[in-house]
């Protein structure tokens, strides 16, 4: 009896550790999607530029004269390695085209990420 106990145990743990790893796997799978999804297109002014450091990360930011903050890093889903560039090539009171990607996440001081500029001025 002893045995069929610690069997049934043993199955009950394995199947969490399915559930558990399930889980895991959708969660690394939804967010590159669900980023994937969020693409925009935006005219905006900029407004101001500065560059918000943690620890040995920097993270560009840019406002627009309508309130919004974005953000221009670096992202693995776009394969984009080029924000300092960007950042380096806008300039404040310039008007821009830009596309955007993700959201503003207060929680973890995330803002939508510009992955392309062409400005008009």
């Amino acid at each position: 009896m002893r045995f069929i106990n610690n069997k049934k145990k043993g199955m009950e743990e394995l199947g969490s550790l399915i559930i558990i790893t399930i889980i895991i796997t959708l969660i690394f799978m939804i967010y590159p999607i669900s980023y994937a999804l969020t693409s925009g297109k935006e005219v905006i002014v900029i407004k101001e530029k500065w560059v918000k450091y943690h620890g040995d990360d920097a993270k560009y930011l840019i406002s627009s004269t309508n309130g919004q903050v974005f953000q221009i890093t670096d992202t693995i889903i776009k394969w984009r390695w080029d924000s300092s560039n960007l950042y380096a090539d806008l300039d404040t009171g310039e008007t821009c085209n830009i596309k955007t990607q993700g959201w503003r996440f207060p929680l973890f001081s995330d803002y939508k990420n510009i992955l392309e500029a062409k400005c008009l001025n």
